[in-house]
């Protein structure tokens, strides 16, 4: 090591006791001291006895002490001598040992200069705590982090997918300024039969002040330019916001309506978050948006259960062609020119079981993003129709139940309002499971045993009292 100026308090006195210096400092404040010469080796090795803080250090005596640490950290090993030879006192520095199995072991050290031509003394601090600490803090702020970007994409995932349930959308002839086809929600908002609204002049639905910018809203959204406006439709109150895009793979000057009611400004955005997200969960309709060729980007729960996918993640990414082949390439097609596809029944693919017919619509989302999709399938098979026939058995048997009040105690129609449940729930089960009595059983939660005896109670006519 060179020298270039003295210390300003000459510590050469202290030279000949370094290790004593050095197991002191590590007994009052310090975890480590090491005693350097002026080749910047390793003499001797300080650490606490009962707790060292690393075992292997002995082994350092005799090393270089730059190369104890790490490639990216050694720079500063050679910084701080240089200080201390320079100084007298080198600042704090902070370091990687390299602590074999365990990893990384990082220490900040300060040093001293024990006179002229006196050893180096090294006072290092073992910084894992401090490390452990901030790395706690990474990690949760990572976690936050990855919460909040979550609570993002589901706000963002239940928008999507509540739009394409709710909103009303046409498709509109901009040189005429008529009605080409519209969807049932544009149908009721504007009141009119969706099998006839073709040729209806658009501008005849909205108020007269609110005429000349819808004409304006289609003359700009002709010219390619995605646009909005406000409107209020004739003979009421309400207010719609318009949106209106051109289709760029139409071949008629056809563009596309999206009529919204304005969204009150929620107090709470959780509370509507979670409003969409059982609307959109809570629908028997499975939702299905995708992206311009063909493949789910978002759907809800009803689509899931519908394709007897295990997950969501079963789901995103997959062609929708994989359940409905040909007819989703088909729509697809439809929806570039028209932007709009009225209902048909289709089969629903599903792997393992019987296929269900599903009525299957689509607008094009052209103000959300480029060739994106929303689609809808409404169940139509002979299970949906059993099912529902089940219910509505159900509520005839408990509205006769409700005709009895009065005449019959409480404690004795809630009895037979619960065997009525029960069997309800029965055959439900063994509907869902094609007879299977162990799937059944399953599902219900009882032994084979039970579900045998549960069966042999009476059946819904025999629950239902007379009328006196």
């Amino acid at each position: 090591m060179s020298r270039s100026t003295r210390p300003t308090v000459d510590l050469g006195a202290l030279s000949g006791c370094a290790a004593g210096l050095a197991r002191a400092f590590v007994s009052l404040s310090s975890d480590i001291a090491l005693v350097i010469d002026q080749a910047g080796v390793i003499t001797a090795v300080a650490q606490n006895e009962k707790a060292p803080m690393n075992p292997g250090a002995e082994a350092w005596v005799g090393r270089p002490w730059a190369q104890t640490v790490t490639d990216g950290t050694r720079g500063k090993i050679e910084s701080l001598l240089a200080d201390a030879c320079t100084d007298g006192q080198g600042r704090r520095r902070e370091v990687n040992h390299d602590g074999g199995a365990e990893g990384e072991l990082p220490v900040a050290y300060t040093a001293l200069r024990l006179g002229e031509d006196g050893p180096v003394l090294a006072v290092g601090r073992d910084l894992r705590s401090l490390a452990a600490i901030q790395q706690r803090f990474l990690d949760t702020q990572q976690a936050l982090e990855r919460s909040y970007w979550r609570a993002r994409h589901d706000e963002v995932r239940y928008r999507l997918l509540y739009q394409v349930a709710t909103d009303a959308v046409a498709t509109v002839d901009t040189e005429r300024q008529c009605l080409v086809a519209v969807n049932a929600a544009a149908a009721g908002l504007l009141q009119v039969d969706a099998a006839s609204a073709q040729g209806r002049a658009l501008g005849s639905h909205f108020d007269a002040r609110s005429r000349p910018s819808v004409a304006a809203l289609l003359a700009r959204a002709s010219e390619g330019a995605a646009t909005a406006a406000p409107a209020r439709l004739a003979g009421s109150h309400l207010s719609l916001a318009l949106t209106a895009t051109r289709l760029p793979a139409a071949t008629l000057p056809i563009v596309l309506l999206r009529l919204r009611q304005a969204d009150p400004s929620p107090d709470d955005p959780l509370a509507l978050g979670s409003a969409l997200a059982r609307h959109v969960d809570g629908t028997p309709e499975g939702i299905v948006v995708t992206d311009s060729e063909g493949r789910v980007r978002e759907a809800n729960l009803a689509f899931i259960q519908m394709a007897q996918a295990a997950d969501i993640e079963a789901v995103i990414g997959q062609p929708l062609a994989r359940w409905l082949p040909g007819h989703s390439e088909k729509l697809l097609r439809h929806l570039r020119t028209q932007g709009l596809a009225p209902s048909q029944r289709v089969m629903l693919l599903r792997p393992g079981s019987l296929d269900l017919a599903v009525d299957l619509a689509g607008a094009l989302l052209a103000d959300v993003a480029g060739g994106d999709a929303g689609i809808t399938l409404r169940p139509c098979g002979s299970d949906v129709l059993t099912a529902d026939a089940r219910a509505a058995a159900l509520l005839r048997a408990i509205d006769a139940l409700a005709g009895e009040l009065g005449s019959t105690p409480l404690p004795a129609l809630l009895r037979q309002a619960q065997a009525v449940t029960q069997q309800h729930f029965i055959r439900t089960a063994l509907d869902r499971h094609k007879g299977d009595l162990a799937a059944a059983a399953q599902m219900l939660g009882v032994t084979l045993e039970e579900l045998a005896l549960l069966r042999q109670q009476p059946h819904l006519s025999v629950l239902v009292p007379p009328r006196h």
